[in-house]
This record gives structure tokens, sequence and C-alpha cells, in this order.
């Protein structure tokens, strides 16, 4: 049977966007700069589902390479500290693999846009959206 859990204090949990093996991994640096609410939490993590060009940066055509964070990062105390971020961090994000547009959707708490659906199906990626 079923339960419900109500969350009453911390953070939220997300849910996992690959539905497959993570078969591929590379370490980018993250523009701080360019991130907003939509891809970091109050609490300063960067969210599951994230799309980011392997410079770091959000996709903005079809032909730019992505990768995918497959779990939070924390990169500050708040998605308010961003700002006080001097040197851009590194994380690893995912390359190859299936993913669920749904789970990704939740996890940001928005759409992905039309430029992250472009490059996840462009020519050169390597990552297979399911759209759920």
């Amino acid at each position: 049977m079923p339960i419900k859990v109500t969350k009453t204090t911390g953070s939220g949990v997300y849910g996992q966007p690959f539905v497959s093996d993570i078969m591929g991994k590379a370490h980018v640096q993250v523009d701080v700069s360019a991130l907003t609410t939509r891809e970091v939490d109050s609490e300063g993590y960067l969210k599951p589902g994230v799309v980011l060009t392997l410079a770091g940066l959000l996709p903005t055509v079809a032909g730019d390479k992505v990768g995918v964070v497959f779990e939070p990062i924390k990169l500050a105390e708040t998605n308010t500290g961003l700002a006080g971020i001097t040197a851009d961090p590194f994380i690893v994000v995912a390359t190859i693999g299936v993913l669920n547009r749904d789970i990704m959707e939740d996890n940001i708490g928005a759409a992905l846009s039309a430029a992250e659906v472009n490059a996840l199906n462009g020519a050169g990626s390597r990552l297979q959206l399911l759209l759920t």
C-alpha cells in the first residue's frame, strides 16, 4: 500500500532524470552568472535534469553539445548566494544515456526550452529524450 509523505522542513527531493545507465560523463566549468532559480534551488543546489553545454552554459542552439546534471550539486548557501561566487566551479554532467522529460521538468519546475530540446535532439548529442 503506498503511503503519502508530506514535506514539513528541509529541501525537496528530486527524481532521477535518467532511466538508463549513465554511460558517459564530462567535467564542465559552469558559468554561475547564467544560472537562475530555474536551475538552482533555494538551498543553492544545481538541480538534476539541468541541461548544460560542455562549455558550462545554458544551451541556445540545436548544435550545442550538451550534458545533463544527474544529481543535486551544492554551488552556494542559497540561490541568491550565486552572485558571491568568484570562481566558476567544475561539475560532472552525463553525456550518454536516456532521459525522462517529465522528471526533468518536475525537477526544474518548468518546461524544457526549445533550445534545450533541440540541443538534446541535435546532431552529436548522445542523450535520448523520452517524450513521456
